[in-house]
């Protein structure tokens, strides 16, 4: 694995190259440069389609306090997929139209999701299903009167370690 990615970096570019040189002696110069011109435009038109989609599918998933891990992944994945439209190349387009399929990503997804680890952050609302409304849910709070609480020393302790299972700051 730690020699591929030196491999894919030199490789593809030169596969690249090669791929402009077959396709221009076939098809042309000029439309050559019309498909590379032609395939950026589908990366922005489908970037800005399918990601205002997943945009809205994570916003969805968040809101009723479900886990977005798996949507912020095909987002991401779509972003890559765009970028590899937009970027001039052809083994690039063909790899990017292929994320752009959702079976394709769903399937990068699960390998990616064996070698990552996601973490997602609750929000604080959550959406109640009897008001119909969302509602903040903040931290429990505990309210301690003056005698039940004190950042003073007592009964002469001169240990400044905070005592166990307690967070000091």
């Amino acid at each position: 694995m730690r020699f591929l990615i030196p491999v894919v970096i030199l490789g593809l570019p030169l596969a690249e190259i090669a791929g402009f040189v077959v396709v221009g002696r076939e098809i042309g110069v000029a439309m050559t440069l019309l498909l590379v011109f032609l395939s950026a435009v589908a990366g922005v038109v489908l970037l800005r389609i399918q990601g205002f989609g997943m945009l809205q599918r994570v916003q969805e998933a968040a809101r009723t306090g479900n886990d977005p891990g798996i949507d912020v992944l095909g987002g991401a994945l779509i972003f890559l997929a765009a970028i590899l439209l937009i970027v001039p190349g052809f083994i690039s387009d063909v790899i990017g139209l292929l994320l752009f399929l959702p079976p394709v990503r769903r399937a990068a997804a699960a390998f990616l999701r064996t070698r990552l680890a996601i973490f997602t952050t609750g929000t604080g609302f959550y959406y109640s299903s009897n008001t119909r409304r969302e509602e903040h849910r903040g931290p429990l709070i505990i309210d301690l009167e003056d005698d039940e609480f004190s950042r003073k020393k007592k009964d002469g302790d001169e240990d400044d370690a905070p005592p166990p299972n307690r967070i000091s700051h």
